[in-house]
């Protein structure tokens, strides 16, 4: 296990995941212990610039993959390369190191950001721990709330002065100042209305030309899929049952799960367009 440290990535990708799996552990002293495997085997990459979405059915191992590929968890068996270094098996500073450039944001802002701090407070806690000064922080700081279309001015409001929107942009904005070359974008626009999602979908599709960032996207939002991500795993009971390029996948999808995915997306745009002729 610890030889597979120094092995390097067989492509040229920013993130491969490789038969990965994670089991865990449910019941307690006074019931009986079961074991759930959450992930069995998975298998996708990411290329450096591009968005690979990660969809499926609510419990099918979406988030747990998240959190091996931040290293938030460690898994039980198989590979993850970043930048072509082996990371499932990392500890101590090596991980620290890693997880700087793997970010998450998450789908509620509020738990992500603690509503006692100032946005300044928020977003410059990753430099506090890297020991950054606090002339430094706050020119970082500055920097990244113009990157998310937030004025500078604002960096000592309280985070819970902003609006859902924008306190997702803080989330952005924070994650932004580690430098990262992923972010993890879990179920991100779930609990923003239409308008706000696709003024947040823009701006990390202009973060990513800018900043060169490739994001792994979450999302049970197949339009929002299809507005993002160049490569789509879908998943089904823990594994990775499909995996091409979007317009592959949305045009004839050959797994039944996707088969149900792009199913049921169709019928939500039919039912929007029915209800915006109808109010017309």
């Amino acid at each position: 296990m610890a030889n597979s440290m120094h092995l390097e990535c067989p492509i040229e990708a920013l993130v491969r995941v490789e038969s990965l799996s994670k089991c865990y552990v449910s019941g307690g002293r006074w019931t009986k212990r079961t074991t759930i495997e959450a992930v069995h085997e998975a298998s996708f990459e990411i290329q450096p610039g591009q968005t690979t979405a990660l969809v499926g059915p609510s419990g099918c191992g979406k988030s747990t993959i998240a959190r091996c590929v931040a290293r938030l968890e460690r898994p039980d068996s198989g590979r993850i390369w970043l930048e072509g270094q082996e990371i499932a098996h990392l500890e101590g500073q090596p991980l620290n190191a890693i997880r700087m450039r793997v970010q998450m944001i998450f789908q509620d802002a509020v738990t992500s950001l603690n509503p006692r701090f100032s946005a300044a407070e928020a977003i410059e806690e990753p430099l506090r721990i890297r020991g950054c000064d606090r002339l430094e922080r706050r020119e970082i700081a500055e920097a990244v709330m113009q990157d998310v279309a937030l004025s500078p001015s604002w960096l000592d409001r309280s985070v819970m002065n902003f609006s859902g929107g924008q306190r997702q942009r803080l989330a952005i904005a924070r994650a932004l100042t580690t430098r990262p070359k992923l972010l993890i974008l879990d179920e991100a626009f779930a609990g923003l209305d239409l308008s706000t999602q696709a003024q947040i979908a823009n701006l990390l599709l202009e973060l990513q030309k800018s900043h060169a960032l490739s994001y792994l996207l979450i999302s049970h939002d197949l339009t929002l899929v299809a507005a993002m991500a160049s490569s789509v795993a879908v998943m089904s009971k823990g594994s990775v049952v499909e995996n091409r390029l979007t317009p592959e996948i949305l045009a004839n999808p050959l797994h039944e799960e996707t088969k149900k995915l792009v199913a049921s997306a169709r019928a939500a745009e039919l039912k929007l367009t029915l209800k915006a002729g109808a109010s017309g």
